[in-house]
């Protein structure tokens, strides 16, 4: 863009779509971009999208300021006032000061003060810090947070070298969210950000807004509805596919926010995704993104998270291909003392191994539950008529009936309400199966859910407590319905959390567990993100084949802050599906020894055609007999722990890329 003659001046007005009528006070380029200061009712915002205002007067002629006779030799106000303004950056760019709100709305109203008056209340805010990167002056105003030292290290280096642009890449657990929550908080102090924008998964969005008000003293509204809180107030959180909706993004992009911090920033790894173009376009001054795993499939992806944040840090990406890229391996560089150099310009990565701080530790047992003859028989007479019709049907993805069958496999597994719902439906609309068959199914297990073997062991597990807290997890709505009856019926204080409920129902119901009961009872909205580490024990009513989704449930409990010994108890029969998952998740590649985050590292290691539930699930229907599921699961057993392998020397590939040896690193001749 040619920009020799600006298209606007200072001193035009300005109509815009959000915040109204507006006076031009600066005009300057950024990454060749025209970009604009303009004060609004009092109000100082940076816009950078010409397409969405319009001039409504002015000549573009700088305003004349008004003059004040002083004494010669002597600085009148207007001198005060062009310093104030224009007080040149470190990048060379034009700085707005901190008052220069107060300061710009007093010269238009011709209120003239002694600039004495400036000076004194300059030089109160340089005592203050807020010019400085020295120091955290947010640091004495936390409530409840437990600060350690990687966390301030971290701050001061986004702070003093990185401008307030870097990607946040510790090791999950370390409290990459306090580091961002006080880089935010030092540049609202420092007067550097007026509006923020937080991005983060839709399940956390109140946990978020909860904790920096709790925690940080920063008043956030969640922005969800059509409406959008964009503009309208100057903290705002919202989920990254809500903001970047076609119905919200043009406004997103209008109220140009200060800073923006998105977590769970993996999900922008792919530059062709709507989230990384989305966020490509906000460009604000102050941007952070927060990510444990910068790479999983390919360095590309790498390359695509320091663009965001800083373009030309690693080049152009045929210089990166060029310089970095070895032909072979997608995930390992080359010239890796150059690359780790660039990167630490723009990232921050602490692993568990460069702190000393201690974790809790966690133990795992294994509940096997004793099914009667009964409930052997209908779990083994059921799982064959999944395994025919899936075969009848070809067995694959999409073809009729195969996802609820899938379902079915897993309710089995959960318990015999949750599968009588589906084989009732099924009976009702067999669609080629047989209905007298699926409908004597049902009632079969209707019968069996009274009283069912694994409610009585879950019942004896928690009586066993002592009253101790303790999460029970669920994938289906019908288990927890019978989990709640059964464990009030043994006298036992039950909260149940599910996610048809709405969010404040949802944060009344921990609450309520947190002070007053002893038994939480979730489906898998309460394994997204939130904080539950105040309970230790968590407790996995049934097995869900995405290991992710164990983990998740796990991390509820055991992170940084949990001051106990967390315990898992997993409750599970032999002879099931479940029995067989666990086998390989607890014997062959150890799961539950795993750091927080390493199991998803080593599925992206392993190659399968579909999902790891697709192929658990092929595997089960396949075998058709429980010798031929057991090889059938040693194999997948085996490719597991092939991509253990594959994961743990990426792992050090990493470890080399991100920590290596240090800044006197020589290159390869």
């Amino acid at each position: 863009m040619d920009l020799t003659e600006p298209r606007y001046r200072i001193g035009q007005r300005l109509h815009h779509p959000v915040f109204g009528e507006g006076l031009i006070v600066e005009v300057h380029t950024d990454r060749g971009r025209e970009v604009l200061e303009v004060v609004f009712d009092g109000d100082l915002r940076r816009l950078s999208a010409a397409r969405e205002w319009t001039i409504v007067e002015g000549n573009g002629e700088t305003p004349s300021l008004p003059v004040h006779d002083a004494p010669e030799g002597e600085a009148g106000e207007d001198d005060a006032l062009h310093e104030a303004f224009t007080r040149p950056r470190p990048q060379g760019r034009r700085h707005w000061h901190p008052q220069g709100d107060e300061l710009l709305r007093h010269w238009l109203e011709h209120d003239v003060k002694p600039q004495s008056h400036f000076d004194l209340r300059a030089d109160a805010e340089a005592w203050a810090g807020w010019a400085s990167a020295d120091r955290l002056v947010s640091v004495d105003s936390l409530r409840g947070v437990e600060r350690f030292p990687h966390q301030e290290v971290a701050c001061l280096k986004v702070l003093r070298d990185f401008g307030g642009r870097a990607i946040l890449a510790d090791e999950v657990g370390l409290g990459k969210t306090i580091e961002a929550a006080i880089v935010l908080k030092e540049y609202i102090l420092r007067g550097a950000v007026r509006t923020a924008l937080v991005l983060v998964p839709a399940s956390l969005c109140e946990q978020w807004r909860a904790e920096l008000w709790e925690k940080f003293e920063l008043d956030f509204v969640v922005s969800r509805g059509p409406s959008g809180q964009w503009g309208r107030h100057p903290f705002v959180i919202s989920s990254l596919e809500t903001a970047r909706h076609e119905r919200h993004r043009k406004r997103v992009r209008g109220a140009d926010y200060d800073m923006v911090v998105c977590d769970e920033a993996h999900r922008l790894r792919n530059h062709l995704t709507l989230g990384w173009k989305f966020l490509n376009e906000l460009n604000p001054r102050y941007l952070l993104l927060l990510t444990a795993t910068p790479v999983q499939n390919d360095l590309r992806e790498l390359y695509n998270l320091v663009t965001l944040v800083r373009p030309g840090t690693v080049g152009t990406f045929s210089q990166f291909k060029r310089d970095f890229l070895s032909g072979h391996d997608k995930r390992t560089p080359r010239n890796t003392p150059h690359l780790r150099r660039l990167l630490k310009s723009v990232m921050i990565r602490t692993r568990r191994a460069d702190t000393q701080l201690t974790f809790a530790p966690r133990r795992v047992e294994t509940v096997w539950v004793p099914q009667t003859a009964a409930e052997r028989q209908l779990y083994a007479q059921v799982s064959d008529f999944v395994t025919e019709a899936v075969h009848e049907d070809h067995g694959q993805p999409g073809r009729p009936h195969y996802f609820t069958l899938m379902v079915l496999q897993k309710e089995m597994g959960s318990s015999w309400s949750a599968a009588a719902g589906t084989l009732r439906k099924l009976a009702a609309h067999p669609d080629g199966l047989d209905p007298r068959r699926v409908a004597t199914f049902a009632e079969r297990a209707d019968a069996l859910s009274r009283g069912a073997s694994k409610i009585r062991s879950l019942v004896r597990t928690i009586e066993k407590l002592k009253g101790e807290k303790a999460i029970v997890f669920t994938q289906f709505r019908a288990t927890q319905d019978e989990i709640v009856t059964a464990l009030r019926e043994a006298g036992l204080g039950v909260v149940e959390f599910h996610g048809e409920m709405g969010w404040r129902e949802k944060e009344e119901a921990l609450e309520h567990f947190r002070h007053h009961e002893q038994v939480l009872v979730s489906t898998e909205a309460g394994g997204e993100g939130r904080n539950l580490q105040f309970a230790r024990i968590v407790i996995n009513y049934d097995l869900p084949w995405n290991p992710m989704r164990l983990e998740q449930r796990i991390g509820r409990v055991h992170r940084l802050g949990q001051e106990h010994p967390v315990r898992v108890v997993n409750l599970a029969s032999r002879g099931t599906l479940e029995a067989y998952v666990l086998e390989i998740l607890e014997r062959k590649i150890k799961m539950f020894e795993l750091v927080v985050g390493e199991m998803e590292e080593i599925l992206g290691a392993w190659q399968p055609h579909g999902s790891f539930e697709d192929e658990v699930f092929r595997r089960w229907t396949e075998g058709q007999s429980p010798s031929g599921r057991k090889k059938r699961f040693t194999e997948l057993a085996q490719h597991l722990v092939t991509a253990h392998r594959v994961y743990q020397q990426q792992r050090d590939d990493q470890s080399m890329l991100f920590h290596g040896a240090g800044e006197h690193d020589e290159e390869p001749s």
